[in-house]
Order: C-alpha cells, then structure tokens, then sequence
C-alpha cells in the first residue's frame, strides 16, 4: 500500500509544486486575446479597451489577433485548439456562446465543455432605428403600418442567427405582425441600404447606429434594454413601447480561455477583468461606445451563458423559425 501511495502521490505533489510556481509567475510571456469580428465593431471597441487596461494589471502585452468569420465561429474552433495555459483568450459574442449553438442544427463545439469562462465585460443594447424618411415616428406606428399591409415591411440584420436577426424575429412574434427579414452580411451593409430607405427598420447597437442618429440620416424609435438608457436619452424602451413585457436585446462579451484553465489563473485573470471593468474610468469609456461594463465571477459567466441560450432558444421556438445548417 505504501509503495501504491507513493507511485501516485509523488508525481502529484510534483505537479502541484510546478502548478503553484507557473501560477505564481503567470504572465511571464505576452497574452494573445483573440476576436472573432473585424476591427471597428462593438465586440472588436471593447476588445481593444479591454487588452490596453489588462496590460497594467497583468504587467505584459496583451496581443488583440482579429480572427473574423462565420460570426465568430472561426475564432471559438482556433481557441477551442490552444493550451489551457492562459496565453490564449478570447473574447466570445453572445451570438457565438448562445446563440449559434441553438441556432444551427449542427455546431462543432458544447461552450460550457470547451472552454472556462473566465469574466463578463460588457454588454450593450440595440436601437431600433428606420431611415430618417420613413412615415413612421413611433413603435406603435410601425406596429400598426406592418398590420395593415402584412409582409411588405423589411428589417435588416447582420445576418441569419445574428443577435439583431433574432430580435427583429422576436419583435415580430411577440407584436404579431410580419416582417420580412433581409439578411446581409454584417451592420456596414445594413446601414447603408437602411440610411438609403430600402429596408424598413433594424436593431442596431448604438455604436453603429448613434452617429447616423445624429447626423439625421436614421431616427431611433426605441432602445432595446430594460430600462431607459444613457445610450440614447429620452428614447422609450422596446418594452414599453411595443408593450413586449421583457422584451431586451442586449449583446454581450466575456473573456473565456480554453477548457482546463487552472483555477488559479482563471481566479487571476478574472479579478484582473472585474478591476479593469469596475472603474467608474472604464463606465465613462465604454458610455461612448454605447455599452455598458460587466463584473462577476467565473461562475456568474458560466450561469449567464445558460440562462441566455436558453432564452434565445424559446425565441426560437417561439417564433417557429428554421434552424440553420
């Protein structure tokens, strides 16, 4: 029994000793925090906020690689593959952690399997916006003109299963009207089509849509949070407007690393996320960006993740809308 103790305890105790000491000298070499969206949207703003703040309080580079793609799909399989070692993060989308994977009828990765959550960061809610020309000066407007000629109207999203598809799929459920969905591929596109008054209407978060807003070529009809927003001041809830109890629809991001991550790094680097997202410095920076910072444990991440996909299946359900391949 003795020698059986020793053949597995040593090697154990060995292990540990090396773990502590990795964990105690981690960062020793520049972190790469992986995007899966090109550079200058939502995701990709608070990407780069973030990975300059993390620099001071991991005391090393941290190295933002866009690796754009199948709305952040290429980025979770490149991740998915790396070492659990807390050099390679990324920072998920909401679409990519609870949405693809209900959304499409296959997907080659389980979130909560694959990777740690490591921290929530920020969220931001959409504006439903329509071109500065349309008729229509309210939400309930726009209800009404969708019911008196059904399937005529248009919204635009940045593409099948994005985040702003399932809330244009939401709205019209919940509102009971039909309107017809045109996919593009990405916000860019949709804007311009939206600004130039061939298509009707749209959930766009407030980075992209604000400036548009103000330069007006668009007019915000409602935000798409719980409660009335900073983001967009003076402008009626969704909720409260279409009168949907509950009606949100709010993107969001978290740092995850790859499924075993020790638990002394992720406690590391998820006390490292909260101070960075909890400074009154960074609820000012990220105002600009029409978002909004997210503190919490590794546990809390994991639990939004599920409540979230959960939601957005029921939408799913809800709305009878085919999943993708």
């Amino acid at each position: 029994m003795k020698s059986l103790f020793s053949r597995w305890a040593l090697p154990a105790l060995a292990a540990a000793i090396s773990f502590n000491s990795a964990a105690a000298d981690y960062p020793a070499k520049p972190v790469t925090l992986v995007i899966g969206f090109t550079a200058g949207g939502p995701t990709d703003a608070v990407g780069r906020y973030l990975a300059r703040k993390l620099e001071a309080e991991l005391g090393q580079t941290v190295v933002v690689e866009n690796r754009a793609g199948a709305n952040g799909v290429v980025a979770v399989q490149s991740v998915k593959r790396a070492a659990a070692d807390g050099y390679t993060l990324m920072l998920g989308s909401s679409g990519t952690l609870s949405i693809e994977p209900v959304y499409k009828q296959k997907v080659d990765y389980q979130v909560l399997k694959d990777f740690q959550p490591v921290a929530l960061v920020a969220s931001y809610p959409y504006l439903l916006v329509v071109p500065s020309g349309s008729s229509f000066d309210t939400v309930q407007e726009l209800i009404a003109g969708a019911r008196q000629k059904p399937g005529t109207l248009t919204f635009a999203s940045a593409g099948s299963g994005a985040v702003n598809h399932l809330a244009g799929e939401w709205f019209k459920s919940a509102s009971k009207v039909d309107i017809t969905h045109v996919p593009y591929k990405g916000d860019s596109a949709a804007i311009a089509d939206l600004v130039a008054g061939r298509v009707d209407m749209a959930f766009l978060s407030a980075i992209a849509a604000m400036p548009q807003v103000q330069a007006g070529k668009l007019r915000a009809l409602a935000i798409a949070s719980a409660q009335p927003s900073p983001v967009a001041p003076g402008v009626p809830t969704v909720a409260q407007a279409a009168g949907i109890p509950g009606f949100t629809a709010e993107p969001w991001n978290g740092v995850l690393a790859p499924a075993g991550l020790p638990p002394d790094l992720t406690q590391r680097l998820n006390a490292a996320v909260n101070k960075v997202m909890g400074t009154a410095e960074s609820r000012d920076a990220l105002l600009k960006l029409g978002q909004f910072p997210m503190t919490g444990s590794a546990d809390d991440f994991a639990q939004h993740i599920r409540t979230q996909t959960e939601r957005w299946a029921q939408v799913i359900q809800d709305g009878n809308i085919a999943k993708a391949e």
